[in-house]
Order: C-alpha cells, then structure tokens, then sequence
C-alpha cells in the first residue's frame, strides 16, 4: 500500500486553466464534490467548503471529518459504482489519472484536475477552487498566509550557505539496511521545501526523472549534508523511527550520518502537498538551518 500511496504522490497532476472549463453560472453552484486525492480533500476543508464534499478516498484523513464522508476507494482504484450512486455535480481529481477522468467523463460527470506537484501547483490549486466555489476571499487569505511564511523562512536564510539535503520517501525501513531508496528529483514539491528553506538538493540527475530509485553506494557517492526521510506511515508499516535510523548504522561514513543529521519526518502533513504547507516549509528550515534561531516549536 505504501508504495501505491508514493506514486500516486510522485505523479501528481498539473492542472492547465481549468478554471476557463467552467462558466459563472456554474462556478459555486456545486453541492456534490467527490475528491480523489488527499491534498484536494484538505484544501476543500480548509477553504469552508467541506460540506459539498460528499465523496472522498480511503486516503483523505485529514480534516477528521473528512472520514465520515463516504469512501468511494483508493486514487488509483477509484470505486465508480459508489461515485455514481453518490451523483456528484463535481469529481475533483490528478490529472495524471487519465483513466478515471476518461470514465467519469463518459459517465457524464463533470471533472476537473488541479496540481499540486509543486509549491506554485499547491496555490494554483487553491486559488483554483476559490474561483470554481466563489469563495476568493477565503482563498486569498490561505494562499496569503502560506506565501507570507515561504518569505519568512526565505528571509532568515538568505545569504547563507546552501546545505546540501537528500529527501528520501519510499524504501523498504526497519531492515538494517539501506536500498531501493526512492529520493526526491529536482521537479518536486520536496525540492521545493528544500530551496525555500535555504538548501540545495544533492540530486542533481535528470528533471525528466522526479523520483529516482539509488543504491546505498549512490547515497554515498551524494554525500549530503542532511538526509530528511519522510515516512508518514510508521504505524502502517510497524516500525519505530528508532529502527528508520538504525538502518543508516550501515553508512557510518555518511557526512548526514557522522553529523547526526538524519531526520525522520512522521508528520502526516509532510507527504501531503496542500494547505498546510506552512508547517512544512517551517519543519524543512528548522533542519536545513538549525544554526538559526525558529523561535518555539
């Protein structure tokens, strides 16, 4: 399931001007939304519009409520029988999802993707349904709030030396080993957390590539300063982050190793590009730049 869950991240959606697909007359008269992605869910919720949600996937935990909504599958095995029972006016969904945007289309629903592949993606997509469910205002304050602590952050570091960061989020954990590392590529939400934190991604591969798969002895051959690991589903898969570090005992000549500079982040948050995305970006810079002074926690 993990795996499942990361690719579907890794691929997310871009979302082209979706907003010129709808009229004014249909912009804010829906009242039947199903979301098949976790980010979309949040965004809904966080925009006050989370009772037009009637539909959401087995992934969509947060808000809690989120959960009391019914579940219509996973993102990539997407139950269309419950959809069409639930007769939605709005399927809200990655465009990368091509097969369930071609089924729904012909089962005479209205769709419509969004992106949130990168930081601009998480605000496009905002601003997006501010302008489909009328709610501008609110969308502005929540993109607002996010841009004024992305300059905060951007503000403390700059002019200092970038750090070197390797984010990994998928490999098999609690092993004592290190392999099959799925790392963050260069056209990623990630690698944006780390440049607006001050650091600078060890990647330096292709862009076509968003989420290469290294060996340990690649790991090494990056040497970063800090490694970030970013595995919000301990609990799913019965290890302790303990036992997440552990693994790397078997690169002791690591820089990020010697340094103790490998980082578990647990946070649900963390894996899901949407508006929470300040806490992120604040979790990415307390890491990449400890030396400065974040205030509390």
């Amino acid at each position: 399931m993990r795996k499942t869950v990361w690719t579907v991240f890794i691929a997310v959606c871009i979302a082209v001007a979706p907003v010129a697909a709808f009229s004014d007359k249909e912009q804010g008269g829906y009242q039947r939304i199903v979301s098949l992605l976790p980010s979309i869910t949040e965004i809904l919720f966080t925009l006050g519009q989370g009772d037009k949600v009637v539909g959401v996937t087995r992934y969509c935990k947060h808000p809690p409520e989120a959960q009391q909504k019914t579940i219509v599958g996973g993102i990539l095995d997407t139950g269309f029988e419950t959809v069409y029972h639930l007769n939605p006016d709005l399927v809200l969904m990655e465009e990368t999802a091509m097969d369930q945007k071609e089924k729904l289309d012909k089962m005479g629903f209205k769709t419509l993707t969004l992106d949130t592949r990168s930081v601009d993606g998480i605000l496009g997509s905002i601003r997006v349904l501010g302008d489909v469910l009328q709610c501008q205002e609110k969308a502005s304050t929540i993109i607002a709030n996010i841009r004024g602590k992305i300059e905060y952050v951007q503000s403390k570091t700059k002019g200092l030396p970038k750090t070197r960061v390797l984010v990994t989020y998928l490999r098999p954990v609690g092993e004592g080993t290190i392999r099959e590392v799925y790392i963050a590529g260069n056209r990623t939400y990630f690698n944006d957390l780390i440049e607006i934190a001050g650091g600078k991604n060890v990647y330096e591969g292709p862009d076509l590539i968003t989420s290469p798969v290294v060996s340990a002895e690649g790991i090494l051959r990056m040497d970063p300063d800090v490694i970030i690991e970013v595995i919000n589903m301990l609990d799913d898969v019965n290890v302790t982050e303990q036992q997440v570090l552990d693994d790397w005992k078997m690169l002791p000549e690591l820089k990020a190793y010697k340094n103790n500079r490998i980082h578990v982040f647990n946070q649900p948050y963390i894996g899901i590009p949407g508006p929470r995305i300040a806490l992120a970006v604040e979790d990415f810079a307390r890491v990449v730049h400890p030396e400065i002074n974040w205030g509390k926690e």
